[in-house]
């Protein structure tokens, strides 16, 4: 499945990531292109995303969604996945320098290990 994931970030989408908000899911969204995938992890830029940041210190379990219309999918083009994983938010690793470098706006990565994937589309 890792290989979908980075085929579907090849191509421009909406990567969606859901956390367990105090009444109800909170929601980021950013897109495919700036997203990286290594080692079984994806590691997003963050500007903003203050609110689930703090909501991650409380409960790191994630749900991300991602597609492009571009690929085969189950029934025809479109492919989309859906991802459980654990996020956490970081300014010190080695991944951040990586995105400051590319996107002037990041404060901070966040960081989606996988635990698994399903395949929606």
């Amino acid at each position: 499945m890792n290989e979908k994931i980075e085929n579907i970030l090849n191509y421009e989408g909406v990567f969606s990531v859901v956390a367990k908000g105090e009444n109800f899911p909170h929601i980021v969204n950013t897109w495919n292109s700036f997203v990286s995938f290594k080692d079984n992890n994806l590691f997003i830029p963050v500007g903003g995303m203050k609110i689930m940041e703090d909501i991650l210190k409380n409960e790191n379990r994630v749900i991300v969604v991602i597609g492009t219309k571009e690929l085969e999918g189950l029934h025809g083009m479109g492919i989309g996945v859906k991802i459980i994983g654990k996020a956490e938010i970081f300014q010190d690793i080695e991944e951040y320098e990586a995105m400051k470098t590319k996107f002037e706006w990041v404060r901070a990565v966040m960081k989606i290990e996988i635990i698994e994937v399903y395949q929606t589309t």
